[in-house]
């Protein structure tokens, strides 16, 4: 293992690092990825490289890769961004890179893991993501999380030929306590 940060079962997170580049431009220049994170320009290895030279330094973003655990392998990217330490709150943002790897528990594995570091660890209070209508697998693994749809952003981006909405979806510490003591 390459430096872990967070442990799971199947996986673990770390540092997001230079040669982390390849694996994040294909999990956000999918198509499926780009509908759900609103990209509609495609991005190469050396955008991200500069991007993940940036977050590095960033305060306000904790960027990390999801490894599986079995071969060490990148299998995605996971962050919180725009964290606002005063007012205890950060955007969380998921993408797993090849379809082999989608609907096999790493994306619910990994969102609760960030849960539980951001509630636990950071001491933040919300956590909030976008998410498209049309990303039933995402949304499934978010309610389950404990994450509330809070609203509609309607006709957020336009892709592939049509405007898809997006759901703005929250979770509180408190609702994350809740559950917690329910398990």
């Amino acid at each position: 293992m390459e430096n872990p940060f967070l442990f799971g079962k199947k996986i673990y997170l770390r540092a997001a690092q230079e040669n982390d580049a390849e694996i994040i431009s294909v999990s956000e220049n999918h198509p499926e990825a780009r509908a759900s994170l609103y990209y509609a320009i495609p991005t190469n290895i050396e955008e991200h490289i500069d991007r993940i030279k940036q977050r590095q330094k960033d305060h306000s973003t904790i960027y990390f890769t999801i490894c599986k655990k079995e071969n060490n392998k990148s299998i995605g990217s996971t962050a919180f961004f725009r964290i606002d330490w005063v007012g205890r709150m950060a955007i969380f943002y998921l993408a797993i890179a090849e379809k082999e790897n989608r609907n096999k528990g790493f994306g619910k594995e990994t969102t609760q893991l960030m849960i539980d570091y951001a509630f636990a660890t950071l001491n933040l209070n919300r956590i909030q993501l976008h998410v498209s209508v049309e990303n039933l697998s995402a949304i499934s693994v978010y309610e389950n999380a404990g994450f509330i749809k809070e609203g509609t952003l309607r006709h957020a981006m336009y892709f592939d030929d049509h405007y898809i909405d997006f759901y703005v979806m929250g979770i509180l510490k408190s609702d994350w306590k809740k559950n917690k003591n329910k398990n």
